[in-house]
């Protein structure tokens, strides 16, 4: 996860898929894993409060990953695992509901585990970038896009205004985030030109 939010995956980059020549074997700590390829201790999983049901789909497992290690847990990639599963199952890739719920979720996410004084700057800086995708995708054609990410930020404020936060309580001072990238990667990769995980993580990742 980038410092404004961004999920990102070894080997993906947004829309960018690295050819798999083995070069994630390692395990390692991460910042969050897949719901699809995500197995979890029953205890760990209701210590953390479970999925957010409000999330319905999308961004609810980085949620939940966040939530677990602001416990004192560890998130692990296995790259020796084997899971079959077929991408957009529940909405697919395109789908306007898909966009709103991407974007809707992220923000709430930011704004439940994010220490304050790093909220009350990120998440304007999310929402300008949000902005600037908006009109991109607008420019070109993409409408529904539009119209999500507007709908997205309208719903991310009438959750702010409606549900009282729920600071879940740990029992010792909140975890160290791993897998936590300080930069910007929308910058790195659209502006930059950055296409491969190891181009952009390996000098900025806490």
């Amino acid at each position: 996860l980038d410092a404004f939010g961004y999920p990102f995956c070894r080997g993906r980059i947004f829309d960018n898929c690295e050819k798999d020549d083995g070069q994630y074997e390692a395990q390692e700590p991460i910042f969050w894993a897949s719901g699809a390829a995500l197995f979890i201790r029953a205890s760990v999983f209701h210590e953390a409060g479970g999925f957010d049901g409000y999330f319905f789909a999308h961004q609810e497992e980085i949620d939940l990953c966040w939530r677990i290690q602001l416990a004192g847990h560890k998130v692990y990639a296995c790259p020796t695992s084997v899971v079959y599963h077929v991408g957009g199952g529940t909405l697919p890739k395109g789908n306007s509901r898909k966009v709103f719920l991407n974007f809707r979720n992220n923000l709430i996410m930011l704004y439940k585990n994010l220490p304050l004084g790093e909220k009350l700057w990120k998440i304007p800086c999310r929402l300008a970038l949000d902005v600037v995708s908006a009109w991109k995708n607008l420019l070109i054609g993409g409408f529904s896009y539009f119209k999500a990410v507007v709908a997205a930020h309208f719903a991310f404020a009438g959750w702010v205004m409606f549900h009282p936060l729920k600071k879940l309580k740990y029992d010792k001072d909140p975890g160290k985030l791993s897998g936590l990238y300080k930069g910007n990667i929308a910058w790195d990769h659209f502006v930059k030109g950055k296409k491969l995980f190891t181009e952009i993580v390996d000098h900025k990742k806490g």
